[in-house]
């Protein structure tokens, strides 16, 4: 069976790491116990987010089919009518998604389907019907190609582009907006190898299990027994700040970085470095990559002349 990258990656992970020990600051459960449980959990959920999105395209395609064919509620169906009800209703990718054993069992979840959003469905089947690249699809002759090129088209649209499959799916998913870039990629895979063999190969979850599940115990059993320690360390190179100096999403990314730097022996400071400014980059301010860049750049020189930093195995790359 042909192999291609798993959904979670060590940023993914960090992220969801990162989004549970943010509740701190809300006086939320902070035990280790508790957060571990939080993050492995919305990991894992990730796979039937995946199944959530593909299955979207056979519940559209069947939602038209029945209630939505144009020869029910048309006198005189136009070709592109036509054309219109083929393109989901005979559309061969949808109909493989439709019989693959892990969607239907979700299909057939009446909490999970589309079916109980008939309104919604409506909506964002007139919304792909206005797109350029609809127009241009409807206007071919519609061979087989071309419905594939249609199904590939509308995933990517309904996750880039379609608003109301965004609040859709953030009903479903409070966490859509960290998921939905790595869902794509996933989802650009599944066609890939569709193309070539016509069958549906979903993704694995992880690409190590054992590793993944192992760097979310060690990162935040770290980050909560030595909490205190870290903080009193970061004082002492920021005496001036306060409260309102400093947000919170940078506060706990810079006590996460440090946490990586001192206690997490095989990841190698460079890889922890940039992995936290990118997080940044994603949720925090404009200017708080390069403020962390620098914080942490100056702790760091410390720390190595300190002998602080013992790093080992893979941790020693870079």
């Amino acid at each position: 069976m042909p192999q291609f990258r798993s959904m979670i990656n060590r940023r993914l992970i960090r992220i969801k790491i990162f989004q549970s020990l943010f509740g701190e600051f809300d006086g939320s459960e902070t035990s280790a116990t508790h957060i571990k449980k939080s993050v492995k959990k919305s990991i894992r959920d990730m796979e039937q987010n995946l199944l959530a999105v593909l299955s979207f395209g056979p519940e559209l395609a069947h939602f038209i089919s029945t209630d939505h064919n144009p020869t029910d509620y048309k006198f005189n169906t136009s070709l592109e009518d036509v054309k219109s009800f083929r393109i989901f209703t005979e559309n061969s990718f949808f109909e493989t998604l439709a019989n693959d054993e892990k969607i239907s069992n979700y299909l057939s979840k009446p909490k999970l389907s589309w079916s109980q959003e008939k309104e919604i469905l409506l909506i964002i089947y007139k919304e792909i019907k206005k797109s350029k690249e609809y127009e241009d699809i409807i206007a071919s002759d519609l061979n087989s190609n071309d419905f594939f090129t249609f199904s590939r088209f509308m995933y990517k649209y309904l996750i880039l582009n379609s608003v109301d499959f965004e609040h859709l799916m953030e009903e479903k998913n409070i966490y859509w907006y960290d998921e939905k870039i790595p869902i794509l990629k996933s989802l650009e895979k599944i066609f890939d190898e569709y193309e070539k063999h016509h069958k549906i190969i979903l993704p694995s979850l992880f690409k190590n299990e054992k590793e993944d599940l192992k760097m979310v115990d060690d990162l935040i059993n770290s980050y909560i027994e030595n909490k205190e320690e870290i903080e009193k360390s970061l004082a002492k190179y920021t005496p001036d700040w306060d409260n309102d100096r400093i947000t919170k999403i940078d506060y706990t990314l810079i006590l996460m970085a440090l946490t990586e730097f001192k206690y997490m022996p095989h990841i190698p400071v460079k890889v922890s470095l940039n992995e936290y400014i990118e997080v940044a980059k994603m949720y925090s301010t404009p200017k708080s990559s390069k403020f962390i860049n620098g914080t942490l750049d100056k702790i760091l020189h410390d720390w190595k002349k300190q002998n602080l930093i013992h790093k080992k195995g893979r941790g020693l790359i870079g």
